[in-house]
């Protein structure tokens, strides 16, 4: 498949045919891996949890990893489900 080169003020962008953005999920404004490899271009989604575990860690370090609300509120009705 070929994809066109376009100039893009004093940069490029490469147009993306419809069918990868729609499988992909791909939205203006967001951004993609880019990697360099073996004279290859690869471009990979992020994953919009990436740096999820090393954030919750800095927080609980910090002592700021508490419950924003209570896990059981007092109308809750606590009882074995039958």
């Amino acid at each position: 498949m070929e994809a066109r080169i376009v100039k893009i003020g004093s940069s490029v962008g490469v147009i993306m045919p419809s069918f990868i953005v729609k499988d992909m999920a791909l939205q203006t404004g967001k951004t993609l891996d880019l990697l360099l490899k073996n004279n290859h271009i690869i471009l990979t989604k992020k994953n919009p949890r990436e740096g999820w575990e090393a954030a919750a860690k800095e927080m609980h370090q910090q002592k700021d990893d508490h419950l924003l609300f209570p896990d059981i509120f007092e109308d809750d009705i606590i009882e074995e489900w039958q």
